[in-house]
């Protein structure tokens, strides 16, 4: 009897597990009446959400996503266990938005979330969670999300239009962004939760700020921030701060035990780069500001403020590195404890840091020690120590963007359009491959709604063909330009690259505008054979 009540409390306690299921859903395979199973999919997860097939989920399931356009998702819900959405091995699903407005034990992860997937423009941010309800323990990581890849002629007023990345909610706790990849933004990442975490992100390209901490208890550690967009000059009034500590409420209140430490700071790392701007480095003026940690960041920027903390009581600012390469301008990053007058700056420490100066006198008593004058060779060597610990942890490429994380991106397909100039039309992105005289991969894609039949066989080729390994690796040869199949694109623009008059379809044209091979839908092996032969 003893040895069956045993039993009985050993299959209790391990059923949970036993129970947890896997479901699966794929856009272009699968259909809404499935199952779910690997062999018959559920469809888009917009569809899964709306038939009311990912509330069938309990605590502990796990749905896997294929490769694809999974739409628009927005859902809630509280489970006992964590509840995994995640790419399935080796696909890559797509959603054009993400927010969980409620709930508790979510999992996000491995997924492409972009504005250019709606199917028209929105103005948002673009992975939203816990901002409409009790929330705690939601986790989003290893997903990559971007307003747009090409963003070569955007101007101005488009870099300050750009959606935003990824915000934080003010309802619950223990929530965690982890190592995502923010790019072409407007705002990289917002954190307005109590007690989360912020971890191993990546920002780069954005026209704003790149984290904003907002609230108590917040850890914002290992993250990459680089290559801000728009200045003053150009229309933008935000003042722009790698990682600012700001307060909704007109900047007044109380913010207390934060730590930011280890991050990875960049104002600029082409000097090409069009729309320059300067960024303040760790700006934390909103306060006061209560047993704050700042420590162990590198800073590389042109503006005054390497680190400030406003109206600091019991705050640490530890082994910081506040340097600038822009030694052409005036602006050296100091360490500062600076005051708005609303409250007293006492009991903080700074301690074994590198910036230009020092401007402590805000606090008559700080405990000050071994600061030292920044150097070319320290900054080098702490930043390349921090890199490493970085990547240890979080991997030198991003598993989804697979961008590394210091380095300008190389994007594959550039999206190419019809300028005219001498009297003469031409695709631009084409042209400039030809210039190089590299063999030029037209891309022909379809993105009219009413031709279903058209969008689905573009997303198969894409995800079966063009996202293959081996098709990748040819196309790294190449000059990859997107053309959109549609009324805007004239009929002797077709006719000069050889374009037809159906989607998909790929044309292969050498550096003189000869087209030497074309196909309509060809399987990944064979293009990567045809690839690699046309090179020689």
């Amino acid at each position: 009897m003893r040895h069956c009540t045993a039993l009985a409390l050993l299959l209790a306690l391990f059923a949970p597990c036993a129970a947890a299921e896997t479901y699966y859903a794929d856009p272009l395979h699968g259909k809404a009446a499935n199952a779910g199973s690997r062999q018959a999919p559920w469809g888009s997860l917009e569809e899964v959400i709306a038939t009311g097939s990912l509330a069938r989920l309990k605590g502990g399931d796990t749905l896997l996503l294929r490769g694809g356009k999974h739409g628009r998702a927005v859902f809630s819900g509280d489970n006992a266990e964590f509840i995994t959405l995640a790419a399935d091995r080796g696909e890559k699903p797509q959603l054009s938005y993400l927010e969980i407005t409620s709930g508790t034990k979510w999992r996000i992860k491995g997924l492409t979330i972009s504005a250019s997937l709606a199917e028209k423009p929105y103005d948002d941010v673009m992975v939203k969670i816990a901002d409409g309800g009790p929330s705690g323990e939601i986790i989003v990581e290893d997903c990559f999300v971007y307003t747009a890849l090409d963003t070569s002629r955007w101007t101005a007023k488009e870099w300050m239009a750009a959606n935003s990345g990824m915000f934080m909610g003010r309802h619950g706790k223990g929530h965690v962004f982890r190592n995502n990849y923010v790019f072409n933004t407007r705002f990289g990442i917002s954190l307005c939760s109590e007690d989360s975490l912020c971890e191993g992100n990546v920002i780069s390209h954005f026209s704003a700020d790149g984290i904003r901490v907002t609230r108590d208890g917040l850890i914002v550690r290992h993250n990459v921030i680089r290559n801000i967009y728009v200045s003053d000059g150009d229309g933008d009034k935000n003042h722009d701060d790698a990682i600012q500590c700001f307060l909704f409420n007109k900047g007044t209140g109380t913010v207390r035990n934060v730590t930011v430490s280890e991050n990875l700071i960049v104002m600029r790392e082409n000097e090409a780069q069009k729309w320059q701007a300067t960024m303040q480095g760790i700006g934390f003026f909103d306060g006061p500001l209560i047993n704050f940690t700042v420590e162990g960041n590198v800073i590389n920027t042109s503006h005054w403020h390497g680190v400030t903390l406003s109206d600091a009581q019991d705050c640490s600012i530890l082994n910081n590195v506040c340097f600038t390469q822009w030694t052409e301008a005036k602006l050296r990053p100091w360490v500062q404890l600076g005051t708005k007058n609303v409250g007293p700056v006492k009991g903080n420490r700074v301690k074994g840091n590198y910036a230009y100066t020092f401007d402590l006198k805000a606090d008559k008593d700080v405990a000050a020690e071994k600061n030292e004058v920044v150097t070319p060779e320290i900054h080098s060597r702490r930043q390349a120590e921090l890199l490493e610990i970085i990547e240890k942890k979080f991997g030198a490429v991003h598993p989804v963007a697979a961008f590394r994380r210091l380095g300008l991106e190389r994007i594959r397909w550039q999206e190419g359009a019809v300028l005219e100039e001498g009297g003469e039309k031409f695709i631009d992105a084409v042209q400039q491959g030809m210039t190089a005289g590299k063999l030029v991969v037209i891309y022909v894609y379809s993105r009219d709604a009413r031709n279903k039949a058209a969008l689905d066989a573009c997303e198969r080729l894409e995800r079966e063909v063009l996202e293959d390994a081996a098709v990748c690796e040819q196309l790294d040869a190449f000059a990859c330009v997107r053309i959109a199949l549609d009324d805007a694109l004239p009929k002797d623009m077709k006719k000069r690259y050889s374009i037809g008059s159906r989607a998909p379809g790929l044309i292969v044209l050498d550096a003189q505008g000869k087209k030497l091979w074309e196909s309509s839908s060809p399987s990944a092996k064979a293009l990567a054979a045809k690839l690699k032969e046309l090179k020689g």
